[in-house]
């Protein structure tokens, strides 16, 4: 069965985030050949809460695509590229998901494949917004981006957010994770701020491309214990006493 990973790395000194920022180019021609691998991206992120327009140079992430979770287990064992990137990161959280909804394309592909079995509603839900903004509309979606983050940072629901993107101000996306999928439903549909840009973004014609997947969060690990997954540690943590 087919397995997605998102995986977020932090570097902490000068030559190491130097040397993840070429990654955003060089990973690719490194990981082509990876076996079981079907679709792959690297990721810089955003400053502050992840929905800035400066990058973070300390954090990127990888989504990656696999034929099976058993291509997964190998590149983390013997991947020559992974066990580089892993011992010059000081922090890493990788985050296995099921797609169970989506919408649109990244760059023209679907990656991504539903399977028939019905999703579980237990436990946490994720989301992927993307988008390729237009050259000539960046002022104008930035001018709206301030207040959503402001407002998704205040749901209760909400567990996990960081934008994510192949390039600065043009090519972004938000990968958040949420306890309850009726919350997130209710932040993306129903909440004021985030309603008037959905409005907006068909009003402005924002985006050159669009996608949006919802995903089941089968199982995350890893050394990244504080900010900004602590919470998500806390939660599982609450879920399993119960």
């Amino acid at each position: 069965m087919e397995y997605t990973t998102l995986s977020f790395f932090s570097y902490a000194s000068r030559a190491n985030k130097w040397w993840a920022f070429k990654q955003m180019r060089l990973a690719y021609s490194y990981l082509k050949n990876t076996d079981g691998l079907k679709f792959h991206k690297q990721l810089g992120s955003g400053a502050k809460n992840g929905f800035s327009m400066w990058p973070d140079w300390g954090v990127y992430a990888q989504l990656m695509v696999w034929e099976s979770k058993r291509y997964f287990d190998d590149y983390l064992k013997s991947n020559v590229h992974f066990i580089e990137n892993e011992s010059r990161s000081e922090k890493h959280l990788h985050i296995a998901l099921k797609p169970i909804q989506l919408k649109g394309t990244w760059n023209g592909l679907q990656p991504f494949t539903l399977t028939n079995e019905k999703p579980s509603l237990d436990g946490f839900m994720a989301v992927i917004t993307r988008a390729s903004i237009r050259r000539s509309k960046m002022l104008s979606f930035w001018s709206y981006v301030p207040s959503v983050s402001k407002h998704i940072e205040k749901q209760k629901s909400l567990i996990f957010a960081k934008g994510v993107g192949e390039w600065p101000l043009i090519e972004q996306a938000t990968f958040s994770i949420w306890d309850a999928k009726a919350a997130m439903q209710d932040f993306a549909y129903q909440q004021k701020e985030h309603k008037k840009v959905v409005q907006k973004t068909r009003e402005k014609d924002w985006y050159r491309e669009e996608m949006f997947v919802r995903f089941q969060v089968l199982n995350f690990f890893g050394n990244w214990k504080d900010a900004p997954f602590d919470k998500l540690s806390k939660a599982q943590a609450q879920l399993s006493s119960i």
